[in-house]
């Protein structure tokens, strides 16, 4: 037998040849924390195992920023942060850090944040050739044409552009609902509890529990955003609406989008989070008397969203949010504490929807859809 057809038979094993992804973190609150965490807990076994090499090359807050080339280390790392004297992190302070990842293996701008104005920050990422994935759901309620700008800068330079987390944490709400446009499935409906926060207080408060002493378990167990009242104004679930009914292909805005909040208006003008939390109180009885009704009529309350495409073409809005008393045969009556869940009506779902379920606030279950975002990432250039 030849050299050569031994070696066919035999071949000499080979190692998985190592791809490196050099992440800059911007945010480290909750889900910046926890992802954190969760890459660092990962790196040795993704590595071994898939041959991909995550490296924290840098992490910014709103008033630090600690940028190394070869990698940060875990330890002491929070703490070497708020050591940094603090630079210029707007635009400018930002341009240079991306100036410096556009040099390192497969750049990836990771936005843990909630904060406004960052579409800038990502044009200029693509732009430089970096990757983004983006846990924070305004750039994507922008007005159409500053949301559409994203994309076409996206698909100009070539970059991903991954936001999974944005509407459901880890569940893929965004993957599915894509995944039958793509396929020329025709969605008639998306009907959803895609707050786990607003899932959790109305679960609670089914339960007796008082509105304001279940807005603070919430805000302890980090389920809601920094200031709660984003989350009792139902803007945060508008906003996950909004970015549905434009994966659909509406081209709707905010404003289109009927929403009613959680809480009365008028108490959401409060700035303080902790003068708003007190202020709850208030309604404490009130909201005990209309859970206590909803009960005897064997109804329970749910804050849903409701995408019909088709109510547009009869001048109804496609888009309603708000709080909604269902039947207990209603798969929203199921949930429990801060599940989510979708439900997909569509012309081959027509019968039975498509479901999606499972936990929908928490940093680390949304960490892990940002981590698994970024692996996708990772496993796209590897495939080339």
């Amino acid at each position: 037998m030849s050299s050569v057809s031994s070696r066919m038979l035999h071949p000499v094993a080979s190692e998985i040849v190592e791809q490196q992804v050099s992440l800059l973190v911007l945010g480290k609150g909750t889900v910046g924390r926890q992802l954190l965490s969760q890459v660092y807990a990962q790196q040795e076994w993704l590595e071994r195992k898939h041959g991909v090499s995550l490296r924290v090359v840098g992490l910014v807050d709103s008033r630090h920023a600690l940028f190394e080339e070869q990698g940060l280390i875990q330890e002491g790392l929070l703490e070497r942060l708020a050591a940094q004297s603090p630079p210029a992190t707007g635009p400018l302070g930002l341009r240079f850090l991306l100036n410096r990842m556009r040099e390192l293996p497969v750049p990836v701008l990771v936005d843990c944040t909630a904060a406004d104005g960052m579409e800038a920050h990502y044009e200029e990422a693509f732009a430089r050739g970096i990757h983004v994935v983006g846990a924070n759901k305004k750039p994507l309620a922008l007005p159409w044409p500053a949301r559409e700008r994203l994309f076409v800068e996206a698909r100009r330079y070539r970059r991903a552009y991954h936001y999974e987390t944005t509407v459901g944490a880890s569940l893929p709400v965004i993957d599915t609902l894509s995944s039958m446009v793509r396929t020329g499935d025709t969605v008639h409906r998306v009907e959803g509890a895609l707050s786990g926060t607003l899932g959790f207080l109305s679960e609670a408060l089914m339960r007796g529990v008082p509105l304001s002493t279940a807005v603070r378990e919430a805000r302890a167990r980090g389920y809601t955003e920094p200031h709660p009242r984003e989350d009792l104004s139902g803007l945060d679930v508008g906003r996950k609406a909004l970015i549905l009914a434009r994966e659909l292909g509406l081209t709707l805005d905010l404003e289109d989008v009927v929403l009613e909040p959680f809480v009365p208006a008028e108490l959401l003008a409060e700035d303080s989070p902790e003068v708003f939390l007190s202020s709850l109180e208030s309604l404490d009885t009130q909201m005990e008397a209309r859970v206590q009704a909803y009960r005897q009529e064997g109804r329970v309350l749910r804050y849903l969203a409701r995408i019909e495409p088709a109510a547009q073409e009869r001048g109804q809005p496609a888009v309603r949010v708000g709080p909604v008393a269902v039947d207990s045969s209603h798969p929203a009556a199921q949930l429990q504490g801060a599940e989510a869940f979708v439900a997909f009506t569509s012309e081959r779902h027509r019968e039975f929807p498509l479901l999606v379920r499972g936990a929908g606030a928490g940093g680390a279950v949304t960490a892990s859809g940002v981590l698994a975002d970024i692996l996708r990432i990772a496993q796209r250039v590897q495939s080339r």
